[in-house]
């Protein structure tokens, strides 16, 4: 009788996490969704041992919810030389890492540069690793309108999105996991590419948000100067199939925005063209 593959997904309790979980365990893998809450914690190595235990594949989708540089680093960096070490000890033969498009561009993101060395970590381990780079989520749309918020107006800076549906990645995560092929680093994002400005207009028409959006050309991504394509992939490896106008009408959607108001703006939605 073959033996079932098992994997371990770190922060399996977060978003992406969760859903790399539900997938694996539904193509019948044995999955061990470690996180904090279920004993493992990275930064200590507590768990580590017994989590990896008959792993043939982990995958971390583990954060921290900060924007200090030096607790970044600590997290990342710490967190990922606990769990290189535990994973060669345990004879896991695959590691895939949950990064971000562009992070190895913008080192005057604070969050970026930690995630860069996170993936150095994961290069140097000796363990066959697949890095992948996401694009921003849907998910996040909400966030990144209040990163430039200023009362009612947003000024964004003048760069590109492709985002991707949560959903999407986590899928993409569990493919690669399960894959045969392991290749060293994958690029995903959304079907759709337009500016941040018109990204966060089709959002504040979802939910009739009356805040007024004004590019700002001399606007950082949150510390790190931007170019127009900084943030996109120039050709993604993998292309989430949600668009913008079917993921606003999940569940999902209505609970990152707030609203209930889908129905009367996802036919406009679906007519939309991205600039």
């Amino acid at each position: 009788m073959s033996k079932v593959m098992k994997a371990v997904v770190l922060g399996g309790s977060g978003m992406i996490g969760s859903i790399v979980v539900r997938r694996l365990r539904e193509s019948g893998i044995e999955v061990v969704a470690a996180s904090r809450r279920s004993g493992v914690d990275t930064m200590t190595g507590v768990g580590l041992e017994a989590a990896f235990s008959g792993a043939d594949v982990v995958v971390d989708t583990s954060d921290v919810h900060s924007f200090d540089e030096a607790t970044l680093r600590e997290f990342f960096s710490v967190s990922g030389e606990n769990v290189s070490k535990a994973e060669r000890q345990a004879g896991v033969r695959h590691h895939v890492t949950l990064s971000i498009v562009g992070v190895d561009q913008l080192p005057g993101n604070p969050y970026y540069k930690a995630k860069f060395a996170q993936e150095n970590v994961a290069r140097a381990s000796g363990i066959s690793c697949t890095i992948v780079r996401s694009a921003q989520f849907f998910e996040f749309l909400p966030t990144i309108a209040g990163g430039f918020t200023k009362g009612v107006a947003v000024n964004p800076p003048d760069a590109l999105l492709q985002p991707i549906a949560a959903e999407n990645v986590g899928e993409i995560l569990a493919d690669v996991a399960v894959g045969q092929t392991i290749e060293s680093l994958l690029q995903i994002a959304g079907p759709e590419r337009a500016s941040i400005g018109n990204w966060l207009e089709r959002a504040f028409a979802v939910t009739n948000d009356g805040r007024n959006v004004v590019v700002d050309r001399d606007a950082t991504w949150f510390g790190a100067p931007l170019e127009q394509g900084s943030l996109v992939p120039k050709h993604p490896d993998r292309v989430g199939a949600t668009p913008f106008s079917e993921w606003v009408s999940t569940s999902e959607a209505k609970r990152v925005l707030g609203t209930n108001r889908y129905a009367e703006a996802s036919v406009d939605l679906a007519k939309q063209v991205v600039k």
